[in-house]
């Protein structure tokens, strides 16, 4: 994941006097595991499956904050989500001291819904996509584009698109703001295992459309595909941007540049047979820390604070 934050983050009541930007962050993952195309997983039904696309939209967000206060969104803020990559979306400006959680919806808002594309402007999440999110005027979008294998072997083509202004559904979040740099993260995790819960995937299914088991798989999105996050290996992820390593590729010297949150911390490098062949500790915090080594090929680093793994990274020795 790719998915941004310090690897200690201290959460303290703080009055705000002026708008402080606010973002959500969605976690990819495959039950325990992070997301990524082609990996084996299961559902609850020990149905076996590998997604090769997994892409929906969520709008008409609302920041829950203050002791349940709301803050609504315009419903012109629409994200088009995309396992495959990381995910922030920019919520926005706002005069508030706590967040306590998020609301949105999976699917297009209907005034928006059976618009027609080509008329919305580049770059647009409702613009063409390709591949398409866009059934036609009638249908309108497509709320979720589930593709991928399953069956005992993997090899059965399934095609889940779900669609239709009554499976627009509303879920809720109450995962805590956190401060980072001057702004506000909403972290939250989306296992896609649960997305296909209770739906037969023995066998290959195609299904475009607002019945069975398409809404089943919105409904699945709206009860049990979203969590909160906020554990601490999950908050440093969000880090993953504060950390700097170059040049990568490199001929075995590579430096590694990192912000003030991770003093103490340790860094341990694996060979790509999982040999460890470097331990050092990151002291200072914010500092720049110079690595040599012999070995070639791709090797993983590893970051860890008080015994917890953070994340890990890659960097190519040629």
């Amino acid at each position: 994941m790719k998915k941004l934050v310090g690897l200690l983050i201290f959460v303290f009541p703080v009055v705000c006097f002026s708008q402080t930007p606010v973002n959500l962050t969605i976690y990819h993952k495959l039950g325990a595991s992070d997301f990524a195309y082609y990996l084996p997983s299961q559902n609850n039904m020990n149905g076996s499956f590998k997604l090769t696309r997994m892409e929906y939209y969520l709008s008409n967000f609302a920041i829950i904050h203050d002791g349940g206060q709301t803050i609504s969104l315009p419903d012109t803020v629409i994200a088009l989500v995309k396992a495959g990559q990381p995910t922030s979306v920019s919520l926005g400006n706002f005069n508030l001291t706590n967040i306590e959680g998020i609301k949105f919806y999976v699917g297009v808002p209907k005034n928006f819904n059976h618009n027609d594309p080509a008329l919305q402007v580049n770059g647009s999440p409702l613009a063409y996509q390709a591949p398409s999110m866009h059934w036609g005027w009638i249908s309108g979008y497509q709320f979720i584009a589930l593709e991928g294998f399953t069956g005992a072997a993997m090899d059965q083509l399934t095609e889940l698109h779900s669609f239709g202004d009554d499976n627009y559904f509303e879920t809720t979040v109450l995962s805590s703001g956190l401060m980072y740099n001057g702004q506000y993260y909403i972290n939250v995790n989306a296992d896609y295992n649960r997305g296909l819960e209770n739906i037969d995937i023995s066998t290959g299914l195609i299904v475009h459309g607002d019945f069975l088991p398409a809404n089943m798989l919105l409904e699945n999105f709206h009860d049990y595909v979203f969590s909160p996050n906020n554990s601490l290996a999950t908050i440093s992820e969000i880090s993953q941007l504060a950390v700097s390593i170059y040049p990568n590729p490199s001929n075995g010297k590579f430096t590694i540049e990192t912000p003030a949150t991770f003093d103490g911390s340790q860094l341990k490098v694996y060979s790509s047979n999982g040999q460890l062949i470097k331990s050092t500790s990151i002291k200072n915090g914010a500092q720049k820390t110079e690595i040599e080594l012999k070995e070639k090929g791709s090797l993983l680093l590893e970051f860890y604070k008080d015994g917890n793994k953070l994340f890990s990274k890659n960097v190519l020795i040629q």
